[in-house]
Formats: C-alpha cells, sequence, structure tokens
C-alpha cells in the first residue's frame, strides 16, 4: 500500500502521512489511530521524534514594536529551556503576509506546531487542515479560527483597562482620554470596553470626542493632542491601549513644552522596559510576557503530544510609576 493509499483509507493528506511516518507530525489520538492501521495494513512503520527534535514556527508581526519584541524574545528564551528549536517569520501586520507565512510553516518539514501573534482578526491559512493537524496556539490576539488542535493565551485586556482606568479615577481625574488599538481587534476593542465600564461604574459618561483608535504606534501618540485640539473638552488624563503610543504622548508632550503629569496624566498598557527609561517613568498596566510565552510553548507542546487544547486567560498587574498624579484643584 502507497502512503498515497494510506492517506485515503485515513482520510488525511498525504502530506500528514508522510510527516508523521518520519516522526516530523504529532496528530490527535483519533487521527494517529486511523494512520497506525492503515500504515500496518500497508506494512510501513514510523519513526519516533525525541523531545529535542521539536521545532515550533513562531509568527510575529513586527520588531519595532518593544512588546512584539518582548514577547517573541520570551518564547524563544523558553523554547531554548526546553531545547525546542523556533523558527520564526515576521509579518509586518500585513494580513496577507500572515497568510503565505502560516502557510509556509505548514510546508516546512521540521516544524510541529505553529505560535501565531497576529494583527488582523481573521487568516485564511487557518480555514484548512492548520490547526486539524497541526497545532495551533494564538498568542496575545485573538484570532476567528475553528480547529480541534487550536489553543489561546492572551492577558485580560478588558480587566487590564479597566484596573489602569479606574486608576485615573480614583486619583480624582473625570475628563479622562482614551487612544486606543485598531478597529476590529478583539484586544483592542475590549481595551475600549474596560475603559468604558470603568467610566460608567464610577458615574462618570464616556465622551466620543476623547476616543481616538488607531495602531499601536508611537506615531499615534505624537499626534494625541492634535486630535484633542478639536474637541471642545480639554482631558486631564488618558489610558493609552499601548505603551509605545503612550511614549509618543510623552514626546509630544515634552516637544509642546506640556508639563506631565502636572497637566496631563498618562498610563499605558504593555509593561514593556522601555517605559521604565522616559521621562517621567510610564505608570502602565503590564502583561505578564513571560508568563504568556510559557504558557504559549507548554500548550503547543500538549498539543503535539495529542492533549486536549486549553485557552488561558491571564490577568495584568499595575505598575505605578510617575506619568500619573492626583488631577489640580
Amino acid at each position: 500500500m502507497s502512503l498515497a493509499e494510506v492517506a485515503r483509507e485515513s482520510g488525511v493528506a498525504v502530506s500528514t502521512v508522510s510527516r508523521y511516518v518520519r516522526g516530523e507530525l504529532r496528530v490527535s489520538p483519533d487521527t494517529a489511530k486511523r494512520i497506525d492501521r492503515a500504515l500496518q495494513k500497508g506494512g510501513h512503520t514510523r519513526a519516533e521524534r525525541t523531545p529535542h527534535d521539536l521545532c515550533v514556527g513562531l509568527v510575529v508581526p513586527s520588531l519595532d514594536n518593544p512588546y512584539f519584541a518582548a514577547l517573541a524574545d520570551a518564547v524563544v528564551d523558553a523554547a531554548a529551556a526546553d531545547g525546542v528549536e523556533v523558527l520564526t517569520t515576521l509579518t509586518g501586520s500585513s494580513a496577507a503576509r500572515e497568510r503565505t507565512g502560516v502557510d509556509r510553516l505548514a510546508r516546512t518539514p521540521a516544524v510541529t506546531g505553529i505560535i501565531y501573534l497576529g494583527m488582523n482578526s481573521t487568516n485564511e491559512a487557518f480555514s484548512g487542515r492548520i490547526g486539524e493537524e497541526l497545532p495551533v496556539v494564538f498568542l496575545d490576539e485573538f484570532v476567528q479560527a475553528r480547529g480541534q488542535r487550536i489553543a489561546r493565551v492572551t492577558a485580560d485586556s478588558f480587566g487590564g483597562a479597566y484596573q489602569a482606568t479606574t486608576h485615573l479615577l480614583s486619583i480624582g481625574h473625570r475628563r479622562v482620554a482614551h487612544l486606543g488599538g485598531p478597529r476590529g481587534l478583539v484586544t483592542a476593542d475590549q481595551r475600549e470596553a474596560g475603559y468604558r465600564a470603568a467610566l460608567a461604574d464610577h458615574g462618570v459618561e464616556a465622551q466620543e470626542q476623547l476616543i481616538v483608535r488607531g495602531p499601536y504606534s508611537a506615531d499615534l501618540g505624537m499626534n494625541f493632542f492634535a486630535h484633542m485640539s478639536r474637541s471642545t473638552t480639554t482631558p486631564t488624563a488618558v489610558f493609552s491601549a499601548s505603551d509605545i503610543a503612550a511614549i509618543g504622548v510623552l514626546e509630544a508632550a515634552r516637544r509642546a513644552a506640556i508639563p506631565i503629569p502636572e497637566e496631563l496624566s498618562v498610563i499605558g498598557c504593555d509593561g514593556i522596559t522601555l517605559g521604565d527609561w522616559t521621562t517621567p517613568r510610564l505608570t502602565t498596566v503590564a502583561q505578564p510576557t513571560e508568563t504568556m510565552a510559557r504558557r504559549a510553548l507548554d500548550e503547543v507542546r500538549r498539543l503535539i503530544d495529542g492533549a486536549e487544547p486549553q485557552d488561558h486567560l491571564l490577568s495584568m498587574r499595575l505598575q505605578l510609576r510617575e506619568s500619573t498624579r492626583p488631577v489640580s484643584s
């Protein structure tokens, strides 16, 4: 019996059987039983991989944003500690490059699982066999995809935004602006929802003119005061959905000689190390990047071993520094 016949009898692709036989792919227990029965019938045997033979494909939007760089670095460090190789592809946050990057990794014989950091809510590459036969862990951002071997590891964006906004409200701010992430991203939407919920719980009405959405970038923050100049309300504080945008606000304020936090309190989200070196040092809600990376790697290894997928939602932590203060009377 040829491998093509084995594939037909077990109901999978020929490439799946080929990689399974070489010990380069682990499939779900049910699929493994079907393939093993067909292989035995056809007189074939399969190789076994050791843990040190594992190779994980890592898809990253960009290393320009320090948050993505830190998260990718944490994944590589966790993998190195386990003797797992990592093959990385950068997408530039492009939907087309995200699709081709996943396709390319899935066709790479050595890759036994994928950890995916996406910047788009969908990816057509996950509409086929990927996620059914190749283990996938979505890290950080939610992606619309279904599969028996897909898991998710993310931080609680709603809770982090609620913490950040509540901190500003607790020190007297009532005109709180929100510098949000791209529309259509689940985490960005959740952060705006957390911001709105905190305002509502404190009896403060959200003002649409104080809400600006855009890319997670320093440029967004640099344009914050230009956006606010078109508002009839001047904010005394801003919650930024990313640290890199908050750092852009700090730099724009410096250039305009606007004292922070005397005239504007600024709080970010992510917990990048760069925030500890700004002037003033950036108050933020930090994502547990090292824990997220470890959970993602452990989860992809569980899936490779045939376990059922488990989703993980991790809490953010408020880090008080120097960029927020009680509102001036």
